[in-house]
């Protein structure tokens, strides 16, 4: 298989944020970058390494990884950005739909589901939206904003019927996913810190990770509550990652493993 070039990526300076995509039998590159002049998305064929499709963009630098979504009609590659927010086929590149943008960097990963994308941002302005994947005809393709609660780096997570937001300072935001009504809002931890990985969920309840290796376990649902606090003593900066019967934990120093018996102690 021979390398193949697609180019710099350049971001202002500041490095890459956006991981490659898998669907079916390509790999998608999102590559916006400063001011948009040199931006593109392209289809990496996994059999052969070759370019299968690639198509320019307008926006500027953008650190999100994309998100594949299943709607009723097919397949859509989730891109937001400053300028807008664009669905394309994965398959061949072409734009499904587009919407307003964030007005702010993109660096949060989206989620989805209730047939809606949730897109974010916390700089320069705090903004979530939910947008409707397959909007009825006298409906609005976005259905709720929602202007505080986020942070620059951490991504929300949807869980159940709840949207969860943070602020890089730890502050936690609940939010109903269809409605976008506020069921909590700036709660706090029981230690101040900073945090760069996304929560995590399971088993009703969620993981939120400090920069210094704090884990706080937080009843999932309208109602905050921490349940339990676990120490690593060591910084982390990585999202938690759940499989199988294990919680495995990216730290500054080490990788651990840790099994579903002790996180229910």
């Amino acid at each position: 298989m021979e390398d193949v070039a697609l180019g710099g990526i350049a971001t202002l300076g500041v490095g890459t944020g956006v991981s490659p995509v898998l669907f079916e039998d390509k790999i998608l590159i999102l590559a916006d970058q400063d001011d948009g002049a040199a931006s593109f998305l392209a289809a990496v064929s996994t059999a052969d390494g070759k370019i299968a499709w690639k198509i320019p963009r307008k926006e500027a630098v953008n650190w999100t990884t994309p998100v594949i979504v299943e709607s009723a009609k097919e397949p859509a590659l989730i891109v937001p950005a400053m300028e807008d927010v664009v669905a394309y086929d994965p398959r061949n590149g072409k734009e499904l739909w587009r919407t307003e943008g964030l007005d702010s960097n993109s660096v949060h990963t989206p989620v989805f589901g209730h047939g809606m994308v949730y897109v974010s941002s916390g700089f320069p302005k705090k903004i979530v939206m939910a947008i409707r994947l397959d909007p009825a005809k006298d409906q609005p393709r976005v259905a709720w904003k929602y202007d505080k609660g986020t942070g620059y780096i951490p991504s929300p997570i949807l869980y159940g019927d709840y949207l969860y937001v943070m602020t890089g300072a730890g502050l936690v935001t609940c939010l109903d996913a269809v409605s976008g009504e506020v069921k909590y809002e700036g709660k706090r931890f029981p230690q101040p810190g900073q945090f760069t990985g996304a929560p995590v969920a399971f088993d009703g309840k969620l993981m939120i990770t400090s920069n210094d290796g704090e884990t706080y376990v937080v009843k999932a649902g309208p109602d905050f509550e921490v349940l339990a606090t676990n120490s690593l003593g060591e910084p982390v900066y990585a999202s938690l990652a759940l499989a199988g019967d294990s919680v495995y934990i990216r730290s500054a120093n080490s990788l651990y493993r840790i099994r579903q018996a002790l996180v229910n102690r």
